[in-house]
């Protein structure tokens, strides 16, 4: 199994990350990372380097989904999966859980399972919509961005075969449009058991993103795959709302009708 991480300035969270790896049971583990020209003063080198196991090197900046392509193609292992830096694996079973699961349905050329979501001190967001419990159909997949690439697990094979690749014409979002390729070409496996940890913080691109960017490239998805406007606002709404009501039960009506606004403003974003 080889596990692909791009890193720009990443040192913040790279050891829990890397030990994330290094913690689990499963024994046959190559893992990447790739040194995407990070500019502080060496901190993410110096991290990357006291970690001998580490199969690393540095590179000129070119970009994430550049990168997670550079990582792939060198990957040896027959699975891969690609994390962020500022984002770790479940421990000690994510990987064990996936390989039980795929001796027994061998014909599946994709295994995910759930995700949670975390604050910057590594605490639960339980009401955060990041990815929902699946499985979920094609339909679904191409519809919305429920599975997140670091509770993914592909057959490498899957990858060289079917020439499926990250799109680096994508600024925030080749991650979904990979997935959606994937669910096309293969059929997908779903371990109900949550498999990987997104980290929420200020500094991570999904906080700094460019919003008329973002939307563009939600709208390009939707005509490149030939999207429902109907079926995305149902499947939308049904998971927000369902999100919603937790909130206002721990969190109270104000920061409901925040939610609500926020979401709103997405919906109308990406028409």
């Amino acid at each position: 199994m080889s596990i692909v991480t791009p890193v720009f300035n990443g040192a913040e969270y790279l050891d829990e990350l890397i030990n994330s790896v290094l913690r689990q049971d499963y024994p046959h583990i190559e893992h990447i990372i790739i040194d995407d020209g990070s500019t502080d003063d060496g901190a993410t080198v110096t991290i990357l380097q006291r970690y001998p196991h580490l199969r690393w090197w540095s590179s000129a900046h070119k970009g994430q989904f550049a990168t997670l392509n550079e990582g792939l193609a060198a990957a040896r292992g027959s699975v891969v999966s690609v994390i962020s830096a500022d984002d770790k694996y479940v421990t000690p079973s994510a990987f064990s859980t996936v390989v039980r699961y795929w001796q027994l349905h061998p014909d599946y050329g994709c295994v995910y399972g759930r995700t949670l979501s975390i604050d910057e001190k590594g605490n639960p967001l339980p009401f955060l919509p990041v990815m929902s419990a699946g499985p979920f159909s094609r339909l679904v997949i191409r519809h919305q961005q429920n599975i997140a690439h670091c509770s993914l697990f592909v057959a490498k094979v899957l990858l060289v075969e079917q020439n499926i690749w990250f799109d680096g014409s994508f600024q925030y979002i080749s991650d979904w449009d990979w997935i959606i390729r994937l669910s096309m070409a293969a059929r997908f496996g779903y371990v109900d058991q949550c498999l990987s940890h997104y980290r929420v913080h200020p500094a991570q691109t999904s906080q700094r993103l460019n919003r008329e960017i973002y939307n563009r490239e939600h709208r390009r998805i939707a005509l490149q795959y030939k999207n429902s406007p109907v079926v995305y606002f149902l499947l939308f709404w049904r998971r927000r709302l369902s999100t919603a009501l937790g909130i206002l039960r721990k969190q109270g009506p104000r920061a409901f009708g925040r939610a609500i606004v926020e979401w709103l403003n997405q919906t109308r974003g990406r028409g």
